[in-house]
C-alpha cells in the first residue's frame, strides 16, 4: 500500500490549507511585492505573465519542438511588442531555444537519433560558433557581457537551430507548416506595413519614431520608411523582398493553377511591401536570388530571359528617370550612383577599419562594433565607424581570420546545398529546396550592403531555411529509392 499507516496526505488545492502552503502564499506575495515595488508596472506584468510562463516551460519540457517554433514566431514580433510593452523581448528567443536544449538533455522521455544532427552542416555551423566563443579572450574586446550580447545573432542562434531542425523536422508535413507560417507572419506583417502606409503610425510607433530618435532614417523628405512591426524598415524590406522570391519560385512549381495563383499573388503582395519599405540595400536579394534560382534549374532559356529582364531594369534605374515620381523608385535609384554621399563614407570607414585592423588578426572583439560597441564603449574608435555591411561587421569584430573562416562556412552551404538541389530528380522537392536556396543566396549577397543575415526575423527564418534545404535532399533520395523498387510507382513519386 502506497500509505500503510492511513495518514491523510493533502493534493491539490488542499495543500494550501498546510503550513506548506502558507508558506508558499508569503512567498508569492513577497516575490509579487518586490517586483510591483522595485519594477513597478513591468514586474506587474511579469508577475502577472508567470502562470503562462510556467505553461510554455511545461509544454516545452515534453514538446521541444514548440520551442523552436516559438523562436520563430518571437523572431516576428519580439520587436513590434517592445514599443508597446517595454522589456527585453528578444531575448525570448535565447529562452525558447535554451529551454528546448534542456528539455532534450535532462528530460529522459525524450529521446531524438542523435545520427541525424551527424552532418557537415552542423558540424560547420558549430565550429564558427567555437571560434567566436575564442573571441572571449580578444584582449582588444570590450568584456563578457557585451560578447554575450552580440555573438547571438552572429552564431549563437544558428549553432542551436540548426541542429534542432535536423533532429525534430524530418517530416514533410514540417516543413509545409514552415512554408504557411512564412507566408502568414510576413502577410500580416505586409497588411501592418500598410496601414502604417495609409492611415499613418499610431502613439506607440510615433513614439518610438520621434522620441526615440528613429525618424531621421524613417521619414526622409516627409515621406515614411514604413518599417511595420519589425525592427526597422530595412528588416522589414530585405523581409518582404525574401518573400517575394520565395513566393514567386513556389508560382513556378508544379502546383495546381488555384495553387499558382496563391503564389503569384503573394509574390506581387510582398513585392510592394518590400517598396514602401524604401530599402535599395534589399533590391539585391531578388536580384541575387534570382540569378541563384536561374543557376540552378538549368534552364538556360530562361536564364538568358531573367538576365535579360535583369538588365531591362538595371538600365531604367541607371540611365532613365522613369517612375521618378514614385518615392520608393527614386530611392532605390540613388543606390546605383557612383557619387553617392553614402557609398564614398562606407569606403572611407572600411579604410579606417583597415589600418586599425593592420596589427589584429582576430579583430577588434565580438561587441566593439555597431550597436553593441556604442553601449559598452561608446568613445572607441570601432564604436564610431560604423560597419554598415555585415562582412564589414565580420571582419572588424573578428579580424581577417574570422572573416576567412565564416566566409569559408557560407561557402560551402552555398555550394553543397546547390549541388545537392540540382541532383534533385522531384520537380516539387527541387522547387521548394530551390526556393529556400534563393533567399539564402539573396539574403548573403544583400549582406554586402547590409546586415540583412542579423536582422530578425531574417536570421532565424534562415537558420530553418539551411537545414531544410539539406532535409529536403535527404527526402528526395528516399523519393527515388522507393520508385527504384517500385517502377509502377515512380512517375506518382516523382510529381
Amino acid at each position: 500500500m502506497d500509505n500503510p499507516q492511513n495518514v491523510y496526505t493533502p493534493k491539490g488545492a488542499a495543500i494550501f490549507g498546510t503550513p506548506l502552503g502558507w508558506l508558499i502564499i508569503l512567498a508569492i506575495l513577497g516575490l509579487s511585492f518586490v517586483l510591483i515595488h522595485f519594477i513597478g508596472l513591468i514586474g506587474g506584468m511579469l508577475l502577472l505573465g508567470l502562470p503562462v510562463g510556467l505553461v510554455v516551460v511545461s509544454y516545452i519540457w515534453n514538446r521541444p519542438k514548440i520551442g523552436v517554433w516559438g523562436t520563430l514566431i518571437m523572431a516576428f514580433f519580439s520587436a513590434g511588442i517592445t514599443r508597446y510593452v517595454p522589456g527585453p523581448w528578444g531575448l525570448t528567443v535565447d529562452i525558447l531555444l535554451a529551454l528546448s536544449w534542456l528539455s532534450i538533455i535532462l528530460n529522459k522521455s525524450i529521446k531524438p537519433n542523435w545520427k541525424h544532427a551527424k552532418n557537415p552542416i552542423v558540424a560547420l555551423t558549430s565550429f564558427w560558433m567555437l571560434f567566436l566563443t575564442l573571441e572571449i579572450v580578444n584582449p582588444s574586446g570590450n568584456g563578457l557581457i557585451a560578447w554575450f550580447y552580440a555573438m547571438r545573432g552572429i552564431g549563437f542562434y544558428q549553432a542551436l537551430t540548426v541542429p534542432l531542425v535536423f533532429l525534430f523536422f524530418r517530416k514533410q508535413k514540417d516543413m509545409n507548416q514552415f512554408f504557411n507560417a512564412l507566408i502568414l507572419f510576413s502577410l500580416i506583417g505586409t497588411v501592418w506595413g500598410f496601414k502604417q502606409q495609409i492611415l499613418g503610425v499610431d502613439a506607440a510607433e510615433h513614439h518610438w519614431l520621434y522620441a526615440e530618435n528613429h525618424h531621421e532614417e524613417h521619414v526622409l523628405h516627409g515621406v515614411l520608411r514604413v518599417f511595420s512591426f519589425y525592427s526597422d524598415a530595412g528588416s522589414f524590406g530585405s523581409s518582404q523582398a525574401m518573400m517575394a522570391l520565395m513566393c514567386g519560385i513556389l508560382f513556378m512549381g508544379p502546383y495546381p493553377t488555384a495553387k499558382k495563383i496563391k503564389y503569384l499573388v503573394l509574390a506581387i503582395v510582398f513585392l510592394l511591401g518590400f517598396a514602401i519599405s524604401g530599402t535599395r540595400g534589399a533590391l539585391a536579394v531578388p536580384l541575387a536570388g534570382g540569378i541563384a534560382y536561374l543557376i540552378l534549374i538549368k534552364n538556360f532559356k530562361i536564364l538568358i530571359a531573367g538576365f535579360s529582364a535583369m538588365i531591362i531594369v538595371f538600365v531604367i534605374l541607371k540611365y532613365t528617370f522613369l517612375f521618378q515620381g514614385v518615392e520608393q523608385v527614386r530611392r532605390m535609384r540613388t543606390a546605383l550612383d557612383p557619387n553617392n554621399k553614402s557609398l564614398s563614407v562606407r569606403l572611407e570607414n572600411q579604410k579606417t577599419f583597415a589600418r586599425y585592423l593592420a596589427t589584429r588578426p582576430f579583430g577588434g572583439g565580438i561587441g566593439t562594433a555597431g550597436f553593441w560597441g556604442a553601449r559598452f564603449n561608446p568613445d572607441s574608435l570601432m564604436a564610431n565607424t560604423a560597419t554598415d555591411s555585415w562582412f564589414v561587421k565580420i571582419w572588424a569584430e573578428t579580424g581577417p581570420i574570422g572573416l576567412m573562416v565564416h566566409l569559408v562556412v557560407l561557402g560551402f552551404i552555398l555550394g553543397y546545398g546547390g549541388l545537392k538541389i540540382m541532383r534533385m530528380r522531384c520537380l516539387k522537392n527541387r522547387t521548394q529546396a530551390s526556393a529556400l536556396y534563393a533567399m539564402l543566396a539573396g539574403a548573403i549577397f544583400a549582406s554586402y550592403g547590409n546586415q540583412v543575415l542579423i536582422q530578425m526575423p531574417t536570421g532565424i527564418i534562415l537558420n530553418f531555411a539551411i537545414p531544410f534545404i539539406f532535409l529536403i535532399a535527404e527526402r528526395d533520395t528516399k523519393t527515388w529509392l522507393k520508385g527504384i523498387k517500385k517502377p509502377s510507382k515512380l512517375r506518382e513519386l516523382l510529381q
